[in-house]
């Protein structure tokens, strides 16, 4: 994974509270993938998408749906046109 300043700079202020090495060596974490599709602004969200991968992001709404408030997921679920399973349970 191949990280450019503009992104690192764009990323680094969701994170002051992190060790910003550690963060780095784990882009594709869920901890870290939550707190940038949950907090992050355009900009971040697109530097961030621009390194972690269409089937990680996928994979992180579909496992980890919890780390997400209910808006944030519902959107990148719809963004990314993943389906609510328990959706079929309430109807």
């Amino acid at each position: 994974m191949r990280l450019n300043n503009k992104l690192i700079k764009t990323l680094k202020d969701l994170f002051w509270d992190y060790d910003w090495e550690s963060v780095l060596r784990n882009l594709d974490s869920p901890f870290v993938i939550s707190r940038v599709l949950e907090i992050g602004n355009k900009e971040q969200v697109r530097a961030f998408l621009s390194v972690v991968s269409e089937e990680k992001i996928k994979e992180f709404l579909t496992k980890y749906e919890k780390l997400l408030s209910k808006q944030s997921l519902n959107f990148w679920r719809l963004v990314y046109g993943i389906k609510d399973e328990n959706s079929k349970k309430r109807a």
